[in-house]
């Protein structure tokens, strides 16, 4: 038993496949972590909740959690929902709560794009001045968290000196869509496209994405299309979170405390969480940050 847990938090899907492959993802980071009791909780639309987590580590005697945020960018969820919910579950659990920071567009997100991008093209060569690069985003309404996939696509496509990149979201709140940037790809004289997807589980989004891929290799025998598999299908994603953890637990960051007080005792989850949501599209984006990112759209 150790006084020292870690909650690590998804977003949630109404796919079960993507909550499976999330609370599976769970073990093995926890396999990683033989120091700390380790949980797991969803934001929404899974089981468990945070609150259950949170209730699970205090059950055994965990007296500290550090919160780890699957999230690869920021957005509503990362700035107010989250630090919310854990700063009131606190007093509730008479546990002190950190919050670590979510992934972001840093130097370790390049080397696992860089992993995956090895993994799709195994022992194949392509050259680079033929080469386009498309950075597969989940899309979000926050300007922000598109641009930090713009600002990694860039680095990305750099670091491999590729000619061309390109975003193409899954999501209908952000454009180019996927099937958009590959009608552009169509245009242009790149014989190789590699395709990141920047999402973490499987899921609806990721499941479209890849119909779209497969129609459009299909259509362009003379282009070769190279999609790497899913975020968490790189070592590097465990490694990146706990370094995100370490430097929570160390004092260096905790983002509960990045949220005025007034805001923090006087949250209410009930709002959002019920999914009347009143977006104008498909509910199918629910599935995204589980299986993306949490830079989504408020």
């Amino acid at each position: 038993m150790s006084e020292k847990g870690v909650l690590i938090c998804g977003h949630g899907t109404r796919v079960k496949r993507g909550e499976e492959a999330f609370l599976k993802y769970t073990k093995q980071v926890a396999a990683l972590l033989p120091e700390y009791e380790v949980e797991a909780g969803f934001l929404e639309l899974s089981a468990p909740d945070f609150e259950e987590g949170v209730k699970r580590l205090a059950q055994r005697g965990v007296k500290e959690i550090v919160a780890v945020p699957v999230f690869l960018f920021t957005g509503l969820h990362i700035q107010k929902d989250i630090p919310c919910m854990l700063y009131q579950l606190q007093a509730k659990y008479k546990v002190s709560i950190k919050m670590a920071h979510y992934i972001g567009d840093c130097e370790e997100m390049i080397h696992l794009s860089n992993d995956l991008i090895g993994k799709a093209l195994g022992d194949r060569q392509v050259d680079p001045e033929e080469t386009l690069y498309f950075g597969l985003g989940v899309g979000a309404s926050k300007i922000a968290a598109n641009g930090d996939l713009a600002r990694l696509t860039r680095m990305v496509q750099e670091s491999n000196k590729y000619a061309f990149a390109i975003n193409g979201f899954c999501s209908r709140m952000t454009y180019p869509s996927v099937a958009e940037a590959l009608s552009v790809c169509s245009q242009l004289p790149y014989k190789n496209i590699v395709v990141v997807p920047y999402v973490f589980f499987p899921g609806v989004y990721m499941d479209k994405a890849q119909v779209l891929f497969d129609e459009f290799a299909q259509r362009h025998p003379d282009r070769k299309v190279f999609v790497a598999p899913l975020l968490s299908e790189s070592d590097h994603l465990a490694q990146l979170l706990i370094k995100r953890l370490k430097s929570a637990e160390e004092g260096e960051v905790d983002l509960i405390t990045s949220v005025d007080k007034e805001t923090l005792e006087h949250y209410e989850p009930h709002h959002h969480h019920h999914h009347g949501h009143g977006h104008h599209h498909d509910h199918d984006h629910h599935d995204h940050a589980k299986n993306c990112c949490g830079h989504h759209h408020h």
